[in-house]
């Protein structure tokens, strides 16, 4: 199957227990994902060939950009400090990014047949960033932000989760169920 999109950015803050989820909410509109997974390998040899291999999950690095930097929202997911009063957002060596269950849903086709996947990670702490600036040349450029976080397995052992749906609203209705509870989903 071929990804053709991607949308609807939900977060909630993991609670102390680690198996609930604050209110879910919207992060930003998604432009794009993109995960590479941290291993650990092991190779045994023998008899002058590879006998044994083995592999492991580590961690996985979530880059997303996205269409809005927030400071509502990345000042939550951040642990920065916002002034609701003067909208001063401030930045401090002292701060803590809180662990967060993230999601979003694919849009996938093959042979013509939409499918929507529901993405998810249900332990991911995000890293500060700022984003880039550039001067107005000749022609407009859009400028988004990117920012990159670390996901790894919860008390469950799981890290990543997905389901895939036959439409966008059953899918929708499967990341949501991803923040309710912490172990997998029930496949109907």
């Amino acid at each position: 199957m071929a990804n053709i999109g991607m949308k609807l950015l939900k977060y909630a803050i993991l609670n102390e227990d680690e198996n609930s989820y604050s209110v879910v909410k919207t992060m930003g509109k998604a432009i794009s994902a993109s995960i590479s997974i941290n291993t650990s390998e092991g190779s045994l040899y023998a008899d002058d060939t590879l006998a044994e291999f083995e592999t492991s999950f580590q961690s996985a690095n979530v880059t997303l950009t996205l269409d809005d930097d927030n400071d509502t929202v990345f000042s939550e997911i951040l642990g920065k400090t916002m002034d609701t009063t003067s909208g001063i957002v401030s930045s401090s060596i002292n701060d803590n990014s809180p662990y967060i269950g993230f999601g979003y849903i694919v849009s996938k086709v093959k042979n013509n047949v939409k499918t929507y996947r529901a993405q998810f990670f249900p332990k991911i702490k995000f890293k500060p960033f700022i984003p880039d600036a550039n001067t107005k040349g000749d022609s407009i450029t859009y400028g988004t932000p990117s920012i990159e976080g670390t996901t790894i397995a919860n008390n469950s052992g799981i890290w990543e989760q997905h389901v895939d749906k036959t439409t966008e609203a059953e899918a929708i209705t499967a990341l949501t169920a991803f923040f309710v509870q912490v172990t997998p989903p029930i496949n109907n």
